[in-house]
């Protein structure tokens, strides 16, 4: 093929490609001008987006610690009333750890049946969703790719999707401490310098110190960030000249004593006790471990972040303000990973809420570009249409995933029920070791299964 024939060629494409812009465009322009039509496509993703998620969480079945919050901690009996939980977190909170919240609602997800819990987790994803949405545009109109662009990046970006959106304890800890997180952030976010007067105000007031307890006392790393984003706010009235309002305060003093009921927990200390006390080798090591787990597992987030505040600086609009409500998530992120270096651990999990919180500062920057450049609106487009395409294949790896391991537990649960009948002390099952769509079995799930089942469970390593 001679090179005129090859550029006869590449043209050709790049026609077709323009016209499809092209085409794109001028439907785009008429959804947004379209009120009926708009409404029924926002209608429709929101479907899409829910059914999806709730699909998997109907398809994901008991694994690994959602077979021990089924018990009042630290006794054999099961949960079967808001008492027993109650009971449950009390021993919980001396025994283990100060999440009291997160696991309360755990807890409470496990005794309900199993479509209403699938349901509620489902709901709280797309409110999740919805709050980083609000946390991104702010008062500004909405927009469409945003709000996929922001279900995109949650599903490719947060690294076990499975661990902390679709398990049930792990998205108790997670996915709904996130939530609350972000709704107990997102009147700091809407302030504007308008506040609340007389007995209103009190109220509100009253009603912020109260939800910051709650929001305060779910996760460490994540709540120790919230913290950080709500005094950076102080800081950004201050600049833009608007009085710190009193609800903004009480709330702040409310998520400092959550914080603090949550970390003071005599559960923690013990704990720390067995894990022996912090030295300078100890503390370089963590940092060490903290940093590459964040660029190994939140690399992916670290460079779309780069890549949006490259385009911004070059095509943004208002640039000194977005760029410093950018900060504010950017720098709670880098926060909530070091935070991690009290922790012995530093779980793939505990990277949620540091993404949640790079995807708000990354989406602030994407909203304020100008998109009335042309190469910008291509350049969404394209992103989107592989964004999509890519999901879909991802989308069907999850199922087959997660499938494989209801299949699993469906033939345990007959061969456990089986050897109960002919009088067996014990079953043996080859371990699940998980993925990114759903949670594998760690060393203790013996221990667990056994209990809950009633028989003596050995799990083996794979072949």
């Amino acid at each position: 093929m001679s090179d005129k024939e090859q550029l006869n060629i590449f043209d050709r494409i790049q026609n077709v490609v323009s016209i499809f812009y092209n085409w794109i465009d001028e439907k785009s322009n008429k959804i947004k001008n379209g009120g009926r039509k708009r409404s029924f496509i926002w209608l429709i993703t929101i479907i899409v987006c829910f059914s999806c998620v709730l699909f998997l969480n109907i398809l994901t079945p008991l694994i690994s610690d959602d077979f021990a919050y089924m018990f009042i901690y630290g006794e054999n009996m099961r949960i079967s009333s808001v008492n027993d939980i109650i009971q449950s977190q009390i021993n919980h909170y001396n025994m283990w750890g100060g999440r009291s919240i997160v696991h309360f609602i755990a807890q409470l997800l496990l005794m309900l049946p199993a479509y209403v819990a699938d349901l509620l987790n489902s709901l709280i994803y797309m409110g999740y969703i919805y709050l980083i949405y609000m946390h991104i545009k702010g008062r500004n109109k909405g927009s469409m790719s945003l709000f996929v662009l922001i279900n995109l990046s949650v599903w490719f970006l947060q690294p076990v999707f499975g661990d902390t959106v679709l398990w049930i304890t792990g998205a108790s800890n997670y996915l709904w401490g996130t939530f609350f997180i972000l709704l107990f952030l997102l009147p700091y976010r809407l302030y504007e310098g308008k506040g609340f007067s007389g007995v209103l105000s009190i109220f509100v007031s009253l009603g912020l110190f109260l939800f910051g307890i709650v929001a305060g006392w779910t996760n460490e790393n994540t709540a120790g960030a919230m913290i950080l984003i709500a005094l950076s706010f102080f800081y950004y009235y201050r600049i833009q000249n608007w009085k710190i309002p009193m609800w903004a305060i009480s709330g702040f003093i409310g998520a400092i004593i959550g914080f603090s009921i949550m970390i003071l927990a005599p559960g923690n200390f013990e704990r720390a006790g067995e894990g022996g006390s912090l030295s300078l080798y100890l503390i370089g090591y963590r940092l060490f471990n903290s940093t590459l787990t964040f660029f190994y597992y939140g690399g992916s987030a670290i460079l779309a972040f780069l890549l949006i505040w490259f385009i911004y600086s070059k095509n943004g609009k208002d640039k000194d303000n977005n760029m410093y409500l950018n900060l504010i998530y950017t720098i709670a992120a880098i926060a909530a990973v070091y935070a991690m270096l009290f922790s012995p651990t530093f779980p793939r999990r505990a990277l949620f809420g540091v993404v949640t919180f790079l995807i708000i500062g990354m989406g602030i920057l994407y909203y304020n570009m100008d998109f009335m450049q042309r190469i910008l609106r291509q350049l969404r487009l394209s992103v989107l249409l592989v964004g999509f395409v890519s999901f879909i294949f991802t989308f069907y790896l999850a199922f087959k995933e997660i499938n494989l391991f209801k299949e699993i537990m469906t033939e345990r649960d007959a061969q456990i029920k089986q050897a109960k009948e002919e009088g067996k002390v014990s079953c043996q099952f080859e371990r699940f070791d998980g993925g990114i769509y759903i949670h594998g079995e760690d060393p203790y799930s013996e221990e667990l299964m056994s209990k809950y089942y009633g028989i003596k469970i050995k799990l083996v390593a794979p072949d």
